[in-house]
């Protein structure tokens, strides 16, 4: 049986779980890596990729979520996807123009993915 699988390219950034659930987005923003990082998803595993190493997450303790920046108090159309990793203090921003896209391909490979909400502005 073939299995599916899907592939992109973006930047990745950890984040300490605190500078998310306070509001900190200028230190997540200096830390990224763009575009130097690959994501490989298959039904079980997901695997991230560099020049300096690799990073696999197990499906059973993951989360991905749409990540909204704010400027000032307006909210910002998602340009990344976080991923809350059961047992770490850190959550992992994949910063990509196609996030939308990524949470519906995590969603079709039978991921925890919500599918992220129209934007808009007037939030």
């Amino acid at each position: 049986m073939i299995s599916e699988t899907f592939d992109a390219r973006g930047g990745l950034t950890y984040v300490d779980r605190l500078d998310v659930t306070r509001g900190n987005p200028l230190r997540a923003v200096r830390r990224m890596a763009w575009p130097t990082v690959t994501l490989h998803a298959d039904d079980r595993t997901l695997t991230f990729t560099s020049r300096s190493g690799s990073d696999t997450l197990e499906q059973f303790n993951v989360a991905a979520l749409a990540h909204h920046p704010f400027y000032r108090r307006f909210p910002l159309p998602a340009t990344a996807v976080s991923f809350d990793v059961e047992g770490r203090d850190q959550i992992l921003l994949f910063w990509t123009p196609r996030a939308g896209a990524v949470l519906r391909a995590l969603d079709r490979l039978g991921w925890d993915a919500e599918q992220p909400e129209p934007w808009n502005p007037y939030v």
